[in-house]
């Protein structure tokens, strides 16, 4: 769900800005319907056949499919939410980034993860070198790209932070003055393992131990059924039954409750992109104490406090400061919602406009332009057509197109190819 919020989120402002002067189409599974309200702003769209979900048939069709698709719609640019570019591609590319997990090996459980790391690890790095640009969800996430890649820099790049959904910001609103439960500390994701439960946990034992009668609400699925079996495991050891509640997934509006009642929010996670549930927090001007690793430090700035992962003692340390000092947690607080106020999609998605300069040179012509040598052209308004890829990978998929990319090397060569038609839908099987 987080994926499509990030990329629907974007479009959504770019969309008002570019059309009409420009086109944009979306390319999409047919099961998975984009939102009613992108096709009122004058998007089109682009259904694939679902057999699309399977990775192998995937990369299979990207490989031969895709190019066919872009060139017989004469499109100008790719914006690819992959984090990974299309083979064989005719057109330039520019890559939406989201996804840190391969980067961190303590995101990695066994050989099985290392393997596929590994492949999304060559996958991101031929998109680093090759894509016309690349768009990072925060700077965190764009030094593991650059570390990965040292000493080559990429191309073009921008960082697009994410925005707050207005039901988010609405939701807040309606909750100011709110009481908060007292004691009270929530942490909201997808609890895989490296969202550091288990240290959360720890330090909620160590809190009890010092004489605080903290409680703790965990929100969201577990989508690694043995690491909740190990963090349930490690709340009955400690007897904290009373103290840890697995609250699961929620609904919106009782996940906004819980925004709003707690006194402290909690995510000692070791793998963030940026942290959209941290930022929400935010909105409710609800504190954050997280970790220094990831891009939450970055997105909350003075919202919180951030220290060393896998440390119970700092973060009781942390959580204890944040519930007992409360000059301190009011002062989070008004930072809080400061910061919040500056997350909204029109702002985030400026980095956005760029996309169309990608097929320009440094005179700004396009490849049309100066294949036909037709200086006149470049006085008059460019109008560009631009195709979104709304097709995720799995890191095995990534690993496949990284082969394809192989084969490409040695035996295809890219083209570049311009004109201006109308938007309209199309099914391709």
């Amino acid at each position: 769900m987080s994926g499509q919020h990030v990329v629907y989120g974007f479009l959504r402002p770019f969309l008002r800005w570019a059309i009409p002067d420009h086109d944009v189409v979306l390319l999409h599974l047919q099961s998975e319907h984009p939102p009613e309200d992108l096709f009122s702003s004058g998007m089109g769209s682009i259904p694939v056949t679902n057999r699309c979900r399977n990775w192998l048939f995937r990369s299979v069709w990207e490989a031969g499919k895709l190019p066919t698709v872009i060139k017989a719609g004469q499109f100008d640019v790719v914006l690819n939410i992959s984090g990974a570019i299309s083979p064989r591609c005719p057109v330039p590319q520019v890559v939406l980034c989201m996804n840190p997990w391969c980067y961190r090996p303590s995101a990695q459980r066994n050989m099985l993860d290392r393997a596929k790391a590994a492949l999304q690890c060559l996958a991101y790095r031929r998109a680093y070198r090759q894509a016309a640009s690349l768009i990072y969800l925060s700077g965190h996430l764009r030094e593991l790209y650059r570390h990965d890649n040292s000493p080559v820099v990429e191309r073009s790049y921008s960082v697009s932070l994410v925005g707050l959904s207005e039901e988010t910001v609405y939701a807040a609103r309606e909750a100011e003055g709110t009481p908060r439960r007292p004691w009270s500390i929530l942490s909201v994701s997808a609890m895989a393992s490296w969202k550091g439960a288990e240290t959360l946990v720890q330090a909620v034992a160590i809190l009890r131990q010092r004489g605080f009668p903290v409680t703790l609400d965990l929100v969201g699925p577990w989508p690694q059924p043995d690491y909740e079996a190990q963090i349930r495991a490690q709340v009955s050891c400690l007897e904290l039954q009373d103290a840890v509640h697995f609250r699961g997934k929620v609904s919106r509006d009782d996940l906004h409750k819980a925004y709003a009642e707690s006194q402290v929010f909690c995510l000692m996670s070791t793998c963030e992109s940026f942290g959209i549930p941290a930022a929400e927090a935010m909105c409710f001007g609800t504190p954050v104490v997280s970790t220094d690793c990831c891009a939450i430090a970055e997105v909350c700035e003075s919202a919180g406090l951030f220290g060393p992962p896998d440390d119970p003692v700092w973060t009781a340390d942390a959580l204890q400061r944040m519930l007992t000092d409360t000059a301190f947690r009011e002062q989070c607080s008004e930072n809080a919602i400061r910061r919040a106020e500056r997350l909204t999609w029109e702002r985030c998605s400026l980095a956005f406009r760029r996309i169309m300069d990608v097929g320009k040179d440094s005179s700004g012509r396009t490849p049309a332009e100066v294949q036909n040598n037709d200086l006149s052209q470049t006085e008059t308004t460019v109008r560009w057509r631009l195709i979104a890829l709304m097709l995720p990978r799995h890191a095995e998929q990534r690993g496949c197109v990284q082969q394809l990319h192989l084969l490409d090397d040695i035996f295809g060569a890219n083209i570049r190819r311009k004109a201006n038609v109308h938007t309209h839908r199309r099914s391709v099987h």
